[in-house]
């Protein structure tokens, strides 16, 4: 029976191989160049244009949320000042 060449067989793990190192290093500059273009993104007009037109579109109610948040405001606390109202109109509606 033959010996069996070790040298020629397949690691087992990766770590301490060459496919490890050269696997690190395009990792690290797949990163690398992703948060750069990120950063060069991110600094341009053509971004901070459709930056503004996605803020304006989800921050701006429209007029149907406005309508429906304002069917739910009937239970909102008043406010000290919309109460002293009520009360002086009513006195005044009692001496009329």
């Amino acid at each position: 029976m033959d010996s069996i060449d070790t040298s020629k067989r397949k690691p087992r793990r990766t770590q301490g191989t060459p496919s490890y190192f050269y696997r690190n290093r395009f990792a690290y500059a797949f990163i690398a160049a992703g948060t750069v273009l990120f950063g060069i993104w991110s600094l341009t007009p053509m971004q901070r244009i459709a930056n503004e037109k996605l803020h304006k579109q989800f921050s701006q109610p429209t007029e149907a949320e406005k309508d429906r948040k304002g069917l739910f405001d009937f239970t909102a606390p008043r406010r000290g000042q919309f109460i002293r109202e009520a009360i002086e109109e009513s006195q005044e509606m009692q001496r009329r």
